[in-house]
């Protein structure tokens, strides 16, 4: 009978064991993901072609490599994730063509329609502050009066599709059916998903996708002050961007701009709830709330992982790894990485310097990072300032929804006095 010490250990479904589907990560990552950095900080899942990098310093090395790839099609078709988004992504593009947007890109075609997206988007949401603070101000004004609420679905999920809304030009008659085709696309990414939900999800797609193409055709005949048509004009005057790469990218801004979002604003929150000092010192210097976002972000991402996926072999911090590897940056583990974070796990809205990767690296970093913070930093201050006694209805465990890759609460419930 051979020696346990010496005995091979079991293989690992490590993109199970440190994802939202592991009720246990849910609850507390960080029981799980510190040991994990600590001891084998760049990992082979033992389960599927995957590397899970938990450190700061590997995990920015990947992200910042622009010989990786973004592309799911690079990546190898064992993997049953990758595989369930494409199946998806194929069932969209025999109907709206292929998926060309930024998120995917690599090289030389990311870097000349990021360009095009980045000038039009930034621009808007430069000239958004006035609009923003009337979507938040209007949401407060339905609160109020109100003894409870949910910040989840009554606020921060109501706040950013509004906001993308009126950057991008949609009408408001048809922003409920954009916030529901958003979140039930989320599942995308769930190989548990029972086929109902990958019924909704690709159905959620569709309905995004066939939204933007009509505003693009009303667009290109009657032009207006917004988003779609900037880019439709940018086209006229000769910038190289096909209809495929616009409508794909107008998808990406509004899934990727609504969802995060959302989660910053309610991550946000329940962190100011459970550290009473620093909801008061907002309170108290209103020029907080920037470092206080900045703090909420490493401390709670919406994102927990993001992946990359080389077209070769090699290795990171000595650890091998394959063509077609998922190469998965746990951004929950590197922003609370000690190597780079004093004190990793205090919430300290004074933190400076604060060099998380809630919004990534490199090429592929958050074109919206602009525009979330303007959002979260209004859409916290405001509510404070007009519930200043905002407090928990329940004393127990925060409600984590159980979608892979994403840090967000399924609900939180508040008192108002």
């Amino acid at each position: 009978m051979p020696d346990a010490s010496t005995s091979p250990m079991p293989p690992r479904f490590m993109l199970f064991e440190y994802s939202e589907l592991n009720p246990a990560f849910r609850d507390n990552p960080h029981t799980l993901l510190d040991p994990q950095r600590s001891a084998r900080p760049v990992e082979h899942d033992g389960m599927l072609p995957a590397v899970l990098i938990t450190s700061y310093a590997a995990g920015r090395e990947i992200l910042r490599d622009a010989h990786l790839s973004r592309n799911f099609n690079n990546a190898a078709p064992n993997n049953p994730v990758i595989a369930n988004v494409r199946r998806l992504n194929e069932a969209v593009e025999a109907e709206f063509g292929r998926h060309d947007s930024i998120v995917t890109l690599d090289g030389a075609d990311h870097t000349r329609v990021r360009t095009i997206i980045a000038e039009a988007f930034l621009k808007r949401a430069a000239a958004l502050q006035a609009t923003v603070a009337r979507i938040i101000a209007e949401r407060l004004d339905a609160l109020t009066g109100r003894d409870s609420f949910d910040v989840v679905a009554d606020y921060a999920a109501q706040i950013p599709m509004r906001v993308l809304g009126a950057l991008m030009g949609c009408p408001d008659a048809t922003l409920d059916d954009l916030k529901r085709w958003t979140e039930a696309g989320q599942l995308a990414f769930d190989p548990t998903k029972s086929a109902e939900q990958e019924h909704l999800a690709l159905e959620g797609r569709r309905g995004i996708f066939g939204h933007f193409r009509q505003l693009m055709a009303e667009r290109r005949t009657e032009p207006r002050d917004d988003f779609v048509s900037d880019l439709l004009a940018a086209q006229a005057r000769g910038a190289p961007i096909d209809d495929n790469e616009i409508l794909h990218n107008l998808f990406a801004v509004l899934v990727a701009g609504h969802l995060t979002t959302a989660d910053l604003i309610g991550n946000g929150v329940a962190l100011l709830l459970d550290h009473k000092e620093a909801r008061d010192a907002i309170l108290a210097d209103p020029g907080l709330i920037q470092p206080a976002v900045e703090e909420i972000l490493r401390h709670e991402p919406p994102i927990s992982f993001t992946a990359r996926f080389p077209k070769s072999e090699g290795a990171i911090a000595r650890c091998p790894y394959h063509a077609g590897d998922a190469l998965v940056v746990s951004l929950i583990a590197t922003n609370r990485d000690p190597e780079k974070f004093d004190d990793p796990h205090r919430f300290d809205i004074t933190r400076r310097p604060n060099p998380h990767m809630a919004f990534g690296a490199g090429a592929h970093i958050c074109l919206g990072a602009p525009l979330a913070r303007m959002e979260g930093q209004m859409a916290l201050l405001k509510l404070f300032e007009r519930f200043p006694n905002l407090r928990r209805v329940e004393a127990s465990a925060p409600e984590w929804r159980a979608v892979p890759g994403v840090r967000g609460l399924a609900r939180l419930n508040v008192a108002t006095g």
